[in-house]
């Protein structure tokens, strides 16, 4: 079982050494063995010529190799971690799908930490104008967090991407290097009562709309939303991205209302769609 958005894994472990460790690389996004090693600490009784007056002295090591070793493999064979890359990860389910591309393979798979700059990037390129703004939040708050994927029950959010990878004796303007897209993101609210719903956005980089990559992209999302148990997925957008409320509704989504006047573009007041879709 991989890491759902929204269910923090805490009351999981089997004890505090498990805990540190997945929280050290759920906080860092991505992080080598020996990186790991050398910052995962536990307390440990230090002896003294001269008790503490509380009878205890303790102080922060490092946990013995094979302690270590044993804790992270067990959170990767329980779905919590994963390793990839030569770097260890929070695990997030997902099959990666490849699309044809006039020019290369478009793939889309789970995020990894290093998506993130082109994730920031395809957001902003997408939002840009003031159509998109829930994307264009998240790329902000994706500026100043810790890691692109996060699941520790306070903030609670998985991304997809859609990636470029040109053919091998094409000739690109990025040189032949693979980038991202396009992505779907989605995020579980933190109260309770909402638990069953998620909030979802989706984006593709405008050079390569009209190939599928986002029905592809929006179909993941909500593959992937409805296996994790989540019922409701929902999406706000100004009024004036008209394009991306036909394509939701295009693909099964329905307006539940509207906020009059939410946003205020260009001196004037825009009203905000609300759409959902129970997949």
């Amino acid at each position: 079982m991989s890491v759902q958005p929204g269910i923090s894994p805490a009351d999981e472990f089997e004890d505090d050494l498990q805990r540190t460790i997945y929280e050290y690389v759920e906080r860092n996004g991505a992080v080598a063995p020996a990186e790991l090693a050398g910052s995962i600490r536990i307390d440990a009784e230090r002896p003294q010529s001269k008790p503490a007056r509380s009878g205890e002295y303790t102080e922060s090591v490092c946990p013995p190799a094979g302690d270590l070793e044993s804790c992270l493999e067990d959170l990767k064979e329980r779905g919590y971690l994963t390793e990839s890359d030569g770097k260890v990860r929070v695990a997030l389910s997902g099959t990666a799908t490849e699309l044809d591309h006039s020019d290369g393979t478009v793939t889309i798979r789970p995020a990894r930490e290093e998506d993130r700059d082109g994730v920031v990037e395809t957001m902003r390129e997408v939002a840009d104008g003031s159509t998109y703004i829930v994307a264009d939040d998240v790329a902000t708050r994706l500026d100043r967090d810790s890691a692109l994927v996060r699941a520790n029950g306070e903030v609670s959010r998985v991304f997809f991407t859609a990636v470029f990878d040109p053919e091998s004796d094409g000739e690109t303007a990025d040189g032949g290097a693979s980038r991202v897209v396009g992505w779907v993101h989605v995020d579980a609210p933190e109260l309770p009562a909402l638990r069953h719903t998620v909030e979802l956005t989706a984006g593709v980089d405008p050079e390569f709309r009209r190939n599928g990559i986002g029905s592809s992209l929006l179909e993941y999302g909500l593959e992937w939303a409805t296996d994790a148990g989540y019922e409701k997925v929902y999406q706000n957008l100004p009024a004036t991205n008209e394009k991306a409320i036909e394509f939701l509704e295009e693909n099964g989504w329905q307006r539940e209302g509207v906020h009059e006047g939410q946003y205020c573009i260009d001196g004037e007041y825009v009203d905000e769609v609300m759409l959902a879709t129970w997949p």
